[in-house]
């Protein structure tokens, strides 16, 4: 009998491990329609739906209350030192590499210098766009703003806005000349928010990349490859998903973006 009692005890005081499941990291996440938003209290998006049929994948539900929204700069600072946490949708670029870990992708996406047709800007080469004095519009620490200061652009002629509907509006209202931003993001936002998006047109090309789930380099190499494997799953299903709906005007499907992203894109 005490043989038994000290196997046991023996067994109880083995090392035990436990799968961890993708409900272990933090996900954070912004305004960056149509991808992730909050709409009517309730956050969604492509990229939501994405992550919520991944984590189906593994057998577990997503709770959309997790997702912590942030602005970006915050959030993208958050997970640059924290360990298991997460931020999307993030545009993958050289620069931005060796800071994260990757999975995705998400969807192809297009960085652009937007101006109004009535301005008739025209940017050829960036060489003209630094011999220019046009301000432009753009978010802390976005794709759009870091790529202007790898460009070399004069930092006194960005104008920092304090989200994308602002940048939005000081490009209406002629406070700024252009804004560096998402093209397929700030269409949404005109067609969303009262805007004409025939006013608009893009002046030039800054950015063509991807768009990915951006994680903490210190994350557990574990958490990272189920989350890779689950969004393989999911996006393989993408004709089965709903948001290849109308539900995101304007109609961006996630079909369309993948196949965009079949040109060869730059970082």
């Amino acid at each position: 009998m005490r043989n038994w009692l000290l196997l046991l005890l023996l067994i109880l005081a083995l090392p035990t491990h436990v799968q961890a499941g993708l409900d272990k990291l933090r996900f954070i996440t912004e305004e960056y329609p149509p991808y992730n938003y909050v709409q009517n209290g309730k956050l969604q998006g492509i990229a939501l739906e994405l992550l919520e049929r991944a984590f189906a994948f593994e057998g577990r539900q997503l709770d959309r209350g997790s997702v912590e929204i942030l602005p970006w700069a915050r959030g993208y600072e958050t997970v640059l030192n924290t360990p298991n946490s997460v931020l999307f949708s993030t545009t993958r670029t050289s620069a931005r590499e060796e800071l994260f870990h990757w999975v995705g992708p998400i969807s192809a996406d297009r960085v652009v210098l937007m101006a109004r047709k009535s301005s008739a800007i025209q940017i050829d080469s960036i060489d003209a766009l630094n011999q220019s004095n046009l301000r432009i519009a753009v978010i802390h620490e976005d794709i759009g703003a870091q790529r202007l200061r790898e460009l070399g652009v004069d930092p006194s002629r960005i104008i920092t806005a304090l989200n994308n509907t602002t940048a939005l509006a000081m490009l209406e209202a002629n406070r700024v000349d252009m804004w560096a931003y998402s093209e397929d993001v700030a269409y949404w936002l005109m067609d969303t928010h009262g805007y004409d998006r025939n006013a608009f047109e893009d002046v030039y090309i800054l950015n063509e990349a991807y768009l990915y789930f951006a994680l903490n380099p210190k994350t557990d190499p574990e958490l990272t490859a189920k989350l890779q494997t689950a969004v393989n799953k999911a996006s393989a299903e993408v004709p089965s998903l709903k948001f290849v709906t109308e539900e995101y005007p304007p109609t961006i499907t996630l079909m369309k973006k993948v196949k965009y992203g079949e040109r060869q894109l730059s970082c």
